[in-house]
């Protein structure tokens, strides 16, 4: 992850280096008035400093301020007293102005930066805490969401999905089983098989979590569908009747490793199954309650975890 926001990084600096050049040589050697065109260069150094922050973006002014200095020295005619469409101090200004611009912007830029960082910090604070309150409502389920959260986000990466994709995915992880705090604990806690009428009662949690979580809109939005038809089964046989693509992505990623995880846990009516024994449930499944593209890339994320283990 880092390594790419570096690649980012380095790839946008290297455009910001051919487009100062490329204004450089416009301005000097294309444009009548030149002292017009140097506001060319606010363009880059503003999105510098906005998209990659204060540092930077002064650099990036640093940088606008020397090719004009270097051509001068190579043509000190452009200063000369003679030449009155680009007077010495109205480039001097210039050059200040646009570093000072860049220093402003790039602070305001990391000010909100920060800001957006520690509301991102409470909420990941606050997910947590609600899973574990969620999990906690049955004792049998410890941790659950936590782990189905992190190998749902695994099973996303390994499918290439985007940064935001993956974040709604692991949220819903953390979130998937709320409804089930609106759920009779006789029916959460029983010790023995549910019987039908208490089947269809457990089979609400989904449309529980849907309302508990929809009105809250905002961040959450792209979540709620996850929440809610995240045990629907690929072939239709699901709570609701949803089937193949008219099931949410991140739901059918969350349904496998839910799944997955749900049957290596014990339950008060059954031992959990061995992680060996859980995967090859899940594999002879592909097709018909898992999307198969998904459980291929569950037994990627599987494969690796046995190897880094």
């Amino acid at each position: 992850m880092e390594h790419a926001k570096r690649l980012v990084f380095n790839n946008f600096e290297a455009m910001l280096v051919i487009v100062l050049i490329v204004g450089v040589a416009f301005t000097v050697l294309v444009s009548a008035n030149k002292l017009a065109l140097l506001n060319f260069f606010y363009i880059p150094v503003l999105l510098a400093a906005y998209f990659l922050g204060r540092k930077r973006g002064m650099l990036a002014g640093a940088m606008a301020v020397l090719l004009i200095a270097l051509y001068a020295v190579l043509d000190p005619s452009l200063f000369s007293a003679e030449t009155v469409e680009l007077p010495g101090i109205n480039v001097f200004l210039w050059g200040a102005f646009l570093i000072l611009t860049a220093y402003v912007v790039g602070t305001l830029y990391e000010a909100k930066e920060a800001t957006v960082q520690d509301l991102h910090s409470a909420y990941e604070g606050i997910l947590e805490i609600l899973a574990k309150f969620i999990d906690a409502v049955d004792g049998y389920t410890q941790d659950h969401s936590v782990r189905v959260s992190e190998l749902s986000a695994k099973i996303a990466r390994e499918m290439g999905l985007p940064d935001v994709e993956v974040e709604n995915i692991r949220v819903a992880g953390l979130l998937h089983d709320v409804g089930k705090i609106d759920i009779s604990l006789d029916v959460l806690t029983k010790a023995s098989s549910l019987t039908q009428e208490e089947w269809e009662h457990m089979k609400t949690h989904t449309v529980r979590g849907f309302s508990l979580l929809e009105p809250m809109g905002g961040l959450l939005q792209n979540v709620v569908p996850i929440v809610q038809y995240h045990h629907e089964c690929y072939d239709g046989t699901g709570y609701h009747g949803a089937a193949g693509t008219q099931i949410p992505l991140g739901a059918r990623i969350l349904a496998v490793a839910d799944s997955y995880d749900s049957m290596i846990t014990d339950r008060p009516y059954r031992t959990g199954r061995t992680p060996w024994e859980a995967k090859l449930e899940v594999e002879q499944h592909s097709g018909s309650q898992f999307d198969p593209t998904i459980v291929a890339a569950f037994m990627n994320v599987m494969k690796l975890e046995v190897q880094y283990a």
